[in-house]
């Protein structure tokens, strides 16, 4: 039973860890961020923002390095040969951070001054902030390499259970400090350099670990990086400052256009807009060695079968999310912030958070095209595509914030993704897998949007309690959506057996 069980359901478990770690993210966004807006206040909360912006855009320094270590590990290379390229990458990965704290450090007065409009926070503690905010940025971005390492290696459950035990700690040990030593951003951000370091340690020497074979000493056998990977890692650079300046566009306008309070209220709404992208990353994520190891074998049909099945499972769930989200928009918003809102400015939340879950959706739906073309190691037209939406979309962006404010920062993320969507669902069916575009759009779009936009529409009428009716809503339109899948494809009327990968 062994051998052919985990070979069949072996991947399983590394998806559902990664759910659950994704999991406790959101749930730790609906408990805790309540609770920084309670003890520190929008405007600190704002910082906070600011910080995870800063983390989004320099997030290039990791995609290129961390996703090679992901891609390499996922290799049947001896383990020696992977610790060499994981020690060569380190190094460079050390000096970009070191590179990355300095600048962001030496900076920070003109933050400061200039970005960032505070009403209540002086800009000598904004500075202060800032500074402990680049100590904390690439510490966390170094446990993403390691992360990776782990990830590549098939432990992906226990990097996720290191994950969830670091962000633990980060967040609920965050608010007990708070309460105990002192409210202040201070205490946060220190707090959150001593959590990654720790973090960063402990995950290293797990890696180490895992790469020893039977107490064997590991020894480097390569002196350079490959120049394979070096192409690769370059072309991930591209696409990842590409694709961060895309999708931190809307948070740079608004928090040097707009006041501290109101990107607040804006970091606020993309924290419960970003709810569709956590629930397809986890799954998106868990197919990249999959489809890698299915590429490199030349298993095209195995791949387009894998494909067709991951992105229907990911499809019904951002769906049946964004239709959720948007129906009980007001409910959730008011549950998740106790009232923590200005009633002056929750009309406009509301608003952003609808357009923001929207734009969400498309950007989750192109998900599993983007990993199908990396394990072809196809990084260009990522890269037109994203030069493309910077050259049309920050103009557009700009008018849209100028003259709407958030309104007009959730329409540009529906446009950004939408044409991005569109772009690589091109490319992958004509040039890759060659899969039928009106079938997949049918078959993969729209009946799991009628399905589960009939079923919430019929139940958001019964006007019974919310979190019930999200909950029956979801199950029901889920089964509904894989009872028509296996109808379909031939399979059982009730049966998960052909969603298998």
């Amino acid at each position: 039973m062994s051998a052919s069980f985990f070979k069949k359901y072996g991947n399983i478990g590394n998806i559902l860890s990664n759910y659950g770690n994704k999991l406790w993210s959101i749930v730790s966004v609906f408990i805790f961020i309540p609770l920084y807006i309670k003890y520190l206040g929008v405007e600190s909360f704002a910082v906070i923002g600011f910080y995870s912006l800063l983390l989004g855009i320099i997030s290039f320094a990791d995609s290129g390095l961390s996703s090679a270590v992901i891609k390499e590990f996922s290799s049947s290379s001896e383990r020696n040969y992977k610790y060499s390229v994981l020690r060569l990458i380190e190094k460079y990965y050390i000096l970009i951070c070191i590179g990355i704290c300095v600048v962001i450090f030496a900076t920070a007065p003109l933050i400061a001054k200039y970005w960032l409009t505070s009403e209540t926070i002086a800009i000598d503690d904004l500075t202060y902030y800032l500074r402990l905010i680049s100590i904390g940025i690439v510490i966390h971005l170094l446990s993403l390499l390691y992360y990776g390492a782990l990830f590549g290696l098939n432990y992906q459950i226990e990097a996720n259970f290191y994950q969830i035990i670091w962000n633990i700690f980060k967040s609920l040990g965050v608010v007990l400090i708070l309460i105990v030593v002192d409210k202040t951003l201070e205490v946060f951000f220190i707090w959150q350099i001593i959590c990654n370091l720790v973090y960063v340690i402990v995950i290293r020497f797990r890696v180490l670990f895992r790469l020893k074979d039977l107490g064997q000493k590991l020894q480097m056998v390569i002196n350079k990086i490959p120049q394979d990977i070096i192409k690769y890692i370059s072309g991930m650079i591209l696409i990842a400052i590409v694709s961060a300046l895309n999708t931190q566009a809307d948070k740079i306008m608004t928090s040097s256009m707009l006041s501290l309070k109101i990107y607040g209220y804006y970091t606020l709404s993309s924290t419960l807009g970003q709810v569709p992208v956590m629930l397809a990353m986890p799954l998106a994520v868990s197919m990249f060695p999959i489809f890698s190891k299915l590429v490199s074998a030349s298993e095209t049909p195995k791949l387009k079968s894998t494909f067709e099945k991951s992105s229907f499972i990911l499809n019904n769930l951002v769906i049946i999310a964004g239709i959720l989200l948007i129906l009980y928009m007001k409910d959730v918003l008011l549950l998740w912030t106790k009232k923590s809102i200005e009633p002056a400015y929750l009309p406009d939340v509301i608003i952003s958070c609808k357009l923001l879950v929207i734009g969400s959706v498309f950007l989750s739906l192109q998900f599993i095209f983007y990993y199908v073309l990396l394990s072809y190691g196809k990084t260009k037209y990522t890269i037109v595509q994203g030069v493309v939406q910077l050259l049309v979309g920050m103009p557009v962006l700009y008018l849209l914030v100028w003259k709407l404010g958030v309104t007009g920062a959730g329409i540009s993320w529906i446009l950004i993704n939408l044409g991005s969507f569109i772009f690589l669902f091109i490319i992958l069916s004509r040039q890759y897998l060659k899969f039928s575009r009106i079938g997949y759009i049918f078959n993969n779009m729209l009946i799991p949007l009628m399905i589960s936009a009939g079923v919430s529409l019929a139940v958001y009428s019964l006007s019974i309690n919310f979190m019930i009716s999200i909950i029956i809503s979801g199950v029901i339109s889920l089964l509904l959506n894989v009872v028509c899948y296996n109808i379909r494809n031939g399979y059982k009327v009730i049966s998960y057996s052909g969603l298998v990968f």
